[in-house]
């Protein structure tokens, strides 16, 4: 039996992200029109959404490819990972042909930034995109 399992009988997690602010209206009797001034509040739940697309070239037909990509924030020389997907893919068209992944999703919260401030979308952050790709197929690529 795993750890997991044997601490609780039920392994969903629930995770309250209300960051709503509840203001009360109340309007008093007769009265039809109200004018109110909310006072400032904060963003919050503030982040960046990376979308990728990249084209992995010449790929043979029927031939399995592995492809990486690792995203890294980079501050003051160096970079700290924040996020990797992998994908395995093919196609059996008759000749080696280009392949394009579009949509590939980044989710940057700004609570995870590499900044003073984290909470103000307003600071520059640079990001470092590493990609890989190969062969899976241990037979002969044509």
């Amino acid at each position: 039996m795993s750890k997991c399992s044997e601490k609780t009988n039920n392994p969903s997690i629930l995770i309250d992200v209300n960051d709503m602010v509840t203001h009360n209206i109340d309007f008093e009797e007769c009265e039809n029109n109200k004018n109110v001034v909310l006072d400032s509040q904060n963003l919050s739940s503030v982040g960046r959404f990376l979308s990728v697309t990249t084209t992995v070239k010449k790929v043979c037909p029927n031939k399995q490819i592995a492809i990486g990509l690792r995203l890294y924030e980079t501050t003051g020389g160096s970079k700290i990972i924040k996020g990797h997907k992998m994908f395995a893919i093919q196609h059996d068209r008759e000749c080696c042909t280009d392949i394009t992944l579009s949509n590939i999703h980044f989710v940057l919260p700004e609570e995870i930034a590499e900044t003073d401030d984290k909470t103000n979308i307003c600071s520059r952050r640079t990001f470092e995109l590493e990609t890989t790709s190969h062969y899976i197929d241990l037979n002969s690529v044509y």
